[in-house]
């Protein structure tokens, strides 16, 4: 590798040298010495998480990330993936919760045809949504419990992390996707949340549908980023949120950031991310995907790697180099000391049956997994059955979103309740796995309590009828392995 510099290659397959704060060209000579990295759209990306004791050893934890991808995470065994994974710590637990991704071969083939076809090697891609760890391990930002929100053209996700450590990643709507449910082109829905975003002020008469539908969509985007942040409050004890920056090019989307207001967050931190100022616009989150790309290569983080196009190595390093060296030398030594030289031969005929045993022993294990993989076609159907079901239950929520939002009269008494429930579970550290609205004024919450905290659940009863909810019952508390679940019927 050359100095301390690396290549970034963006989605658009534009090519730049980064020096981990600033992009200069890539040099027509030499440049195949520089490590090379890429991101991959999220939405060709495939997750899964797990959990698994911190003793795990890691060879043994990808081993788990790649069957449980093709058992329990739906990927098709007869389709090639590469599968990379992290271990992220739970607090107060023994396990690791494994977060695994996976992208098909074929997708990597095509999208990275040209690079390959230049370089002769990719040595790292990744999950861009991932690159936000190296503003903590730069000392760029301050370990907090932060939320990231990043709006482009071919990639949108909020990712959460907690002290600096990620947790979680929740797709949204990209500039093209949400241009499209508007109605208008890229250009003018990126310029429209650009300049007016959420605020009426800044609209014309003319515009009042363009408000509407903005408002609408931006809404139901910081609604489902709230209720991921509801769900994993349980699983990684995430009591709060501390700062919410939005990385859009290092512009504001004008009263986007107070939506988050509503559902609790009304203290945090809101800040729009320009971490690279004199960058310019356009290039300020690729600098951030570089970053990670330049934190790898200097070994500040360990990479969720991606890649099947790892550099080849020098021919000095390749067994052939080896054999070549061993070959000259024996040669030069049997001139002097021909009994050695047999000695060498022999030493190398041992290795080689070594080598040829290795390589049996590794296809015996290659087939048991390819073995075990088909025996599990069966459950794979079981599970897209149960796949179906879910479908239909998330349609249902969506379903009640779109009720939500279609009554404008009904939103302030909506989004009080919700303010309510969230803080009271908060405060009580409790998870909800279901909230459903009947109708304005009624709504079922599935409560999820720990197994020594089933007393939260009356308390939170009680303090919903302490602040004038006319109706707060719960119709049974089931116990379960190590949690209480229970649902509550709340009407004001």
């Amino acid at each position: 590798m050359l100095d301390d510099k690396i290549i970034f290659i963006a989605d658009n397959g534009r090519e730049f040298l980064f020096d981990g704060s600033r992009f200069s060209e890539v040099p027509s000579k030499g440049f195949k010495n520089y490590l090379n990295a890429s991101t991959i759209p999220f939405s060709n990306i495939r997750t899964h998480g797990f959990k698994t004791p911190k003793s795990t050893p890691h060879e043994k934890i990808e081993i788990q990330a790649e069957l449980n991808m093709y058992e329990d995470g739906g990927l098709d065994p007869d389709t090639e993936f590469a599968i990379s994974s992290f271990p992220i710590p739970l607090e107060n637990s023994d396990d690791f919760y494994v977060e695994s991704y996976g992208v098909e071969v074929s997708v990597l083939d095509e999208m990275f045809a040209s690079t390959i076809k230049h370089y002769g090697h990719l040595d790292l891609i990744f999950p861009p949504s991932l690159s936000y760890s190296a503003l903590y391990a730069n000392s760029m930002l301050e370990c907090k419990n932060d939320l990231f929100i990043h709006i482009g053209y071919t990639n949108s996700y909020a990712v959460i992390f907690k002290n600096g450590v990620y947790v979680s990643t929740r797709t949204i709507s990209t500039i093209g996707e949400l241009a499209q449910k508007v109605g208008v082109d890229a250009a003018l829905m990126r310029d429209t949340l650009v300049n007016k975003g959420v605020k009426d002020e800044l609209y014309s008469d003319e515009e009042f549908l363009l408000m509407s539908d903005t408002q609408e969509q931006l809404s139901g985007i910081a609604e489902r980023i709230a209720h991921t942040i509801g769900h994993k409050r349980g699983i990684f004890g995430l009591d709060s949120i501390d700062r919410i920056f939005l990385d859009f090019e290092g512009s504001n989307i004008p009263g986007f950031l107070d939506l988050f207001n509503s559902y609790g967050y009304s203290e945090a931190a809101k800040e729009v991310l320009d971490i690279f100022i004199d960058t310019k616009v356009g290039m300020k989150h690729y600098a951030i995907n570089a970053l990670y790309a330049f934190c790898v290569y200097h070994e500040k983080i360990e990479a969720v790697n991606l890649t099947r196009y790892e550099r080849k190595p020098t021919f000095l390093k390749t067994k052939v180099g080896h054999f070549s060296i061993v070959m000259v030398c024996s040669l030069f030594l049997a001139s002097i000391y021909p009994m050695y030289a047999i000695y060498e031969l022999q030493l190398l005929d041992a290795k080689e049956r070594e080598l040829k045993q290795s390589e049996a022993d590794l296809s015996k294990i290659t087939k048991k997994l390819q073995n075990e993989l088909k025996s599990k076609r069966l459950e794979a159907e079981q599970l897209k059955d149960m796949k179906s079901k879910k479908e239909l239950m998330i349609n249902s929520y969506k379903d009640m979103v779109n009720v939500l939002e279609d009554f404008d009269k009904e939103a302030k008494v909506r989004e009080k309740m919700l303010r309510d429930i969230n803080q009271i579970m908060k405060k009580y550290r409790l998870s909800s796995n279901k909230i459903e609205f009947r109708d304005a004024n009624l709504v079922n919450i599935l409560i999820i309590a720990k197994d020594n905290d089933r007393d939260s659940i009356a308390e939170f009863i009680k303090e919903l009828i302490y602040l004038g909810y006319s109706s707060v019952q719960t119709k049974n508390i089931q116990k379960y392995d190590s949690y209480y679940e229970s649902l509550v019927e709340v009407k004001i």
